[in-house]
């Protein structure tokens, strides 16, 4: 799926430019959308840990904490950005929209520009 619309370097490797140029040109695809909301479901069905189906600011802490991030401003304001609706939970519309929007935007002032943390300390 995610080289549907684009090709591999020289190498036939697919770089992190070719990811994105190619992720850039499916947003909009149906079967790529759909594909990556499945994605989504699963992430989220493995943090969902009071099985509700949705996650909560404590339960998606957990995937940070497991990438080794301790600032929880980070966290907070990640969670925040996601949680749209302001309830307190990630609903799977929420966390899909967010992740596909990080993947595919150019705005730098998107309110998911930092969803995963700053780039660079």
């Amino acid at each position: 799926m995610w080289m549907k619309s684009t090709e591999c370097d020289d190498n036939g490797l697919l770089t992190p430019s070719i990811f994105v140029e190619s992720v850039k040109q499916q947003k909009n695809d149906t079967e790529f959308k759909d594909t990556y909301r499945e994605l989504c479901r699963q992430y989220i069905h493995i943090l969902d840990v009071n099985g509700d189906g949705f996650l909560q600011e404590e339960e998606y802490a957990r995937s940070f904490a497991s990438a080794g991030f301790k600032d929880k401003g980070i966290i907070r304001r990640s969670f925040e950005a996601i949680d749209v609706n302001e309830d307190g939970k990630l609903s799977l519309e929420e966390f899909s929209n967010a992740m596909v929007e990080y993947l595919t935007s150019d705005d730098d002032k998107s309110r998911y520009t930092e969803l995963w943390g700053p780039l660079v300390n």
